[in-house]
Order: structure tokens, then C-alpha cells, then sequence
């Protein structure tokens, strides 16, 4: 595998040219030189790049299109430092230790001390 962190950002986009014969897209140098040393590795194992490209993509639609819908009575669980925290969807919020909540960032403060996205947190997402 060649070493691009000592190439300068014409000779690396002159590999680029060379290697991917694709006008080169506004980013940075750094990602420049992932690109390359991830087609070099395709190339050499006869990975299809616009396949590969293609199934990435439909992955990432299927993906983005998958919701949880969070109705009340639904159980939310989440696993943070060895402890298994609870979080049960009612009518006009959440229920987490007896304790009623508006939101899931307020439980997920509670559990961590700090300030969290709580849909990140507990890795959902609820209905657009």
C-alpha cells in the first residue's frame, strides 16, 4: 500500500486522476488520501468500485427510512455502564424509575450526568 501522508495536494490529486480517472471532488486532503488507499485495495482485489458504491447506497436508504415508532406501553432499554436502564413510553411521556419524564434527553441526563440527545442515547427514532 502506498504512503500518501508525504504527497502534496497536486500530487495527490494527480494519483487521483491516475487511479480513480475521475474529476476530483472538493474535499479534503485527508479523505483524499482514504479514497485512494481504499481504490488501490479495491483494485487489487477486483472489487467492483460502482458496485460497492451502489450497494452503500441502498444500504443507507434502507437505513434511513427504518423508524421505531414509540407508542405508549413500548419498553425502551439501554445498557450504560454495566447497568441496565429501563424506560417505559406512556401517554404524555416516558416512565424511568417511578419517575415520570417529558423527554428522553431528561432521562438520559439523569443516567449520565451530562447532557445527551436522548433519541441518540437510547438509539431511536420516533415517527416524522
Amino acid at each position: 500500500m502506498t504512503d500518501y501522508t508525504h504527497c502534496t495536494v497536486q500530487q495527490l490529486r494527480a494519483k487521483w486522476t491516475e487511479v480513480i480517472n475521475r474529476p476530483i471532488p472538493p474535499i479534503r486532503r485527508s479523505i483524499i488520501i482514504k479514497y485512494l488507499i481504499w481504490y488501490e485495495q479495491a483494485k487489487r482485489e477486483k472489487i467492483s468500485f460502482l458496485g460497492f458504491f451502489n450497494e452503500v447506497k441502498q444500504a443507507s436508504v434502507s437505513v434511513n427510512k427504518h423508524t421505531v415508532i414509540l407508542e405508549a406501553g413500548s419498553k425502551i432499554t439501554r445498557s450504560y455502564k454495566g447497568v441496565v436502564h429501563t424506560v417505559e413510553v406512556i401517554s404524555n411521556g416516558y416512565l424511568y424509575n417511578d419517575k415520570q419524564y417529558k423527554s428522553l434527553s431528561g432521562i438520559a441526563k439523569t443516567i449520565t450526568g451530562k447532557s445527551w440527545n436522548g433519541k441518540v442515547f437510547f438509539g431511536v427514532k420516533d415517527e416524522k
